[in-house]
């Protein structure tokens, strides 16, 4: 709800004097607490006194009393013939001289022989008989029949016979009630445990409510309830802290309150005679400030309905007013600017100076709408995020202004989504010839802070309304397009149907890959290929294999979904699962008196990945196997791909005793020129060169080739593909190191394996 702004001034005054009256109110309330509250500590420092010294005084009395009657003949005999009769005259003719009523003789068994109270009688056992243990301490509190009392003991000497005098006082209602006359305090006594109400100065009642209450009065009790207020402290006596008794001393202080009540009630008319007062004052200063307020409001809607040439003459004596008119001219024109910069940035991509997302896909649709025939082309620089590691985001950043640049020269609307991803929309569809053309021009090498970069695309073609009638479908098969491009490393495909099946196969591979992974489940499971030693003929080693066998999919290819695992980040949760497995098998076959070593098979994003290299070593060390147990094999374009780091993580590792075997040689590009720095022992001659050896002489070349290469380097050569006895001979007479195949062995899981080893002739 709005208010007006002389609303605003009067409110404003008004909480300003109620909140002094308030301060005013609560500094007085604070300051009658406290004074009240130190009168309190003084009262309750004054009753204990009183206390002290009403127990010392009649200490003394007593004293005197006890000394007169001991040695009195009468006592004397009375007690000593067990005069039961004599010796309580004798007790209430004392108790009364010294306005007490608690005298008792008690025996060295701690037996009642004569009693003057009713809290003890005789034949029975005296309840304080801490008093009597020979403690040194001839007076002591205690609390009996929920009575507290102060028991004095004197010995009573008779040849043959001694007894003990009790003589005492009981804090009763009387007692406080005198005590109260002179401290002018209510005194309580309850017990500690359960605060039950033993006795007090006032009506139990009232008595029963001052305990269950609040230590200190709230205001509105105080002011409006007139009812009597107390304020309680806890008191002591000293020798007490051992009973489970609280002596609380409350104070009234309602005619205290009353008196800062009648103050307050003066403070609240003034304050509302202050508030008249304001009242009129704000009307008077509203008067002043709102009308010319009131007009520039008016100027201002103008300006917010569009209406910038609306000039705002108003003249007034308050400064601040026509600052503010001086400044709604001049926010016309800021605004008028920061329209047209927004609505620019709205529509485009601040880097590029292309269309945003936002924009085209507006643009779609209505294009759409009117029936026209779209061609979009997406286009996504492979590799931009390596672009901004290896030449730094700034050069990065220039490169796709370049890219941006190229494809402004060509008719039609350009865009761009994010990152490296670019759209090229035209109503015009380019011919295979002129989308290889822009290809070309666009991958030109870009030239910016004296370094070229390499620039490498994919291009994704949809039709519309062909394959997709609204944006929302055309970005979702554009995305399963330009996916298939990137993964397929083709530079352009156009949408097909089955794209959308391979594209959900990839994301459900995904799914069930991060479930299998997750979950403990039979789906992955490791199967081994045995590998024979050329010369003896013998097992030497098994390749680990992993394989997944799915509910809902059934059997998965490895090189599917260790190739989309790598592209979903998946690869390391692969490996590591990959890397216990198999430890665990071998360190399970060692125990079965195998030395056979295992083969494991490392990926591009292995090799590159340090953590996952160390985990592999305290995998292994925690099996107790050394690292010669276990090979590593790395495929030849993994170690092209990043010589340099390939090279630092092999040598960290091969100085810890790994050994190394480069798989699938002979299917890279850049071998000899990497092979004699890499920490390899071992070459893997790829499958498609020993699968026809017996009859290809181009594989038989190929391979004598190999063999004279590896000779060179002293390397070890593995075959794996040997399918005949033929195969395997020719590689016996060439030097063959260790050969793998079919002809040996099918890969195979633990338990089969173990029941081959059992039963091969290439078993040892």
């Amino acid at each position: 709800m709005q208010i007006s702004l002389t609303q605003s001034l009067f409110r404003t005054l008004l909480i300003g004097i109620l909140t002094a009256a308030v301060l005013i109110v609560a500094s007085i309330w604070q300051s009658a607490n406290e004074l009240v509250e130190q009168n309190i500590d003084h009262d309750i420092e004054i009753t204990q006194k009183v206390f002290y010294r009403l127990t010392k005084d009649r200490q003394v009395l007593i004293n005197s009393v006890s000394n007169v009657l001991s040695k009195s003949y009468d006592f004397r005999r009375a007690v000593g013939t067990a005069d039961r009769l004599s010796i309580e005259t004798a007790f209430a003719s004392y108790a009364k001289r010294i306005d007490t009523d608690v005298m008792a003789l008690v025996d060295l068994d701690h037996k009642v022989i004569a009693s003057h109270t009713e809290l003890v009688r005789p034949g029975e056992h005296f309840p304080a008989s801490t008093l009597l243990a020979g403690n040194n301490r001839q007076s002591d509190y205690f609390l009996i029949d929920d009575t507290l009392v102060h028991l004095s003991l004197f010995p009573v000497e008779i040849p043959t016979l001694r007894y003990y005098l009790i003589i005492g006082i009981k804090f009763d209602e009387k007692l406080l009630k005198d005590l109260k006359k002179l401290v002018d305090a209510e005194i309580i006594i309850s017990s500690r445990h359960d605060n039950h109400l033993l006795t007090a100065s006032l009506p139990l009642e009232d008595a029963k409510h001052i305990l269950a209450s609040d230590t200190s009065p709230s205001w509105i009790d105080v002011t409006f309830n007139q009812q009597h207020t107390y304020i309680v402290r806890p008191g002591s006596l000293p020798f007490m802290d051992a009973l489970a008794v609280n002596i609380t001393i409350a104070n009234d202080v309602s005619e205290t309150y009353r008196s800062f009540t009648h103050i307050q009630l003066s403070i609240l008319v003034v304050t509302s005679i202050a508030i008249v007062i304001a009242l009129g004052f704000s009307m008077l200063l509203a008067r002043n400030v709102s009308r010319p307020v009131s007009n520039l409001v008016q100027a201002v809607n103008r300006v917010a309905e569009g209406e910038y040439g609306a000039v705002t003459n108003q003249n007034s004596n308050l400064k601040e007013i026509s600052a503010l008119a001086t400044a709604v001219d001049s926010m016309q024109e800021r605004i008028q600017q920061r329209e047209q910069r927004i609505s620019y940035q709205a529509q485009h991509d601040v880097l590029t100076g292309l269309f945003n997302r936002n924009y085209v896909e507006q643009y779609i649709e209505e294009q759409m709408q009117a029936q026209k025939t779209l061609q979009v082309v997406a286009i996504t620089v492979t590799g931009f995020r390596t672009i901004n590691d290896l030449y730094g985001y700034s050069n990065g950043d220039n490169a796709i202004r370049t890219i941006a640049e190229r494809l402004l020269r060509w008719p039609g609307t350009s865009a761009r989504l994010a990152g490296g991803e670019v759209l090229y929309i035209t109503q015009t569809p380019l011919t295979a010839e002129q989308l290889e053309t822009l290809k070309h021009i666009i991958e030109q090498p870009v030239e910016t802070n004296f370094i070229a970069i390499p620039i490498k695309i994919a291009m994704a073609v949809v039709k519309c309304p062909e394959d997709a009638n609204s944006s929302e479908e055309l970005f979702r098969k554009m995305n399963i397009v330009s996916d298939e491009a990137i993964h397929t490393g083709h530079w352009c495909v156009h949408y097909r149907p089955d794209l959308e099946a391979r594209y959900v196969r990839r994301l459900t591979i995904t799914t069930e890959l991060k479930r299998a992974l997750a979950s403990k489940q039979n789906e992955l499971s490791m199967v081994y290929q045995p590998k024979i030693d050329v010369q003896t003929m013998k097992v030497c080693s098994m390749e680990a294999l992993i394989r997944w066998n799915n509910a809902n999919l059934g059997f998965i290819p490895p090189d599917e979904f260790i190739t989309i695992a790598e592209q979903a980040g998946l690869i390391e949760q692969v490996t590591t699962w990959v890397m216990n497995q198999t430890i665990s098998d071998l360190a399970y076959f060692r125990q079965q008196g195998y030395e056979f070593t295992v083969a494991m098979n490392l990926s591009t994003q292995d090799i590159q990945n340090k953590k996952l290299l160390d985990k592999l070593v305290r995998i292994l060390a925690g099996a107790g196997l050394s690292p010669a147990s276990l090979e590593l094999e790395i495929t030849e374009s993994d170690l092209v791909a990043d010589a340099s780091l390939a090279i630092e993580n092999l040598s960290s590792l091969t100085a810890q005793g790994f050994h190394f075997a480069i798989d699938d040689f002979g299917t890279g590009y850049s071998s000899l020129a990497y092979l004699k720095n890499l920490p390899v022992k071992t070459i893997k001659i790829d499958k498609s060169f020993i699968l026809a050896l017996a009859n290809d002489k181009d594989d038989q070349q190929i391979v004598r080739a190999v063999l004279g290469l590896a000779t060179a380097f002293d390397l070890k050569v593995v075959a794996e593909g040997v399918e005949d006895k033929d195969s395997l001979a020719m590689l016996q007479q060439w030097g063959c190191d260790v050969v793998q195949g079919y002809y040996i062995s099918r890969p195979l899981a633990r338990s089969n394996l173990e029941e081959w080893l059992h039963s091969s002739p290439y078993s040892n």
